[in-house]
């Protein structure tokens, strides 16, 4: 039976087995619902996978050019372009 707030109506006489039955839904649903510890857990597994998306992107091991050097620049977009095919993943 599920928990019923309208049970037991205002001013009628006391019944052990409503109020028991009211009571063990409740305590049924409390058990059944997600804990902050369970929570949590799953967030933090959650988040120790999203890096690994990016573990196959190198770095670009270059240092910026003083002036404009269309070869780095092709390097970076190129870069930029793998780091995101790779978090679409």
């Amino acid at each position: 039976m599920p928990f019923d707030p309208t049970k037991p109506a205002n001013n009628s006489p006391n019944s052990s087995a409503e109020m028991r039955a009211q009571l063990t839904s409740l305590h049924d649903d409390i058990q059944q619902r997600t804990t902050v510890s369970d929570l949590n857990i799953a967030i933090a597994n959650a988040l120790l996978s999203t890096s690994n998306n990016t573990n196959g992107v190198s770095t670009l091991g270059m240092g910026a050019d003083g002036s404009y050097n269309p070869s780095q620049m092709q390097d970076l977009i190129n870069k930029i372009d793998e780091l995101i095919n790779a978090l679409r993943r």
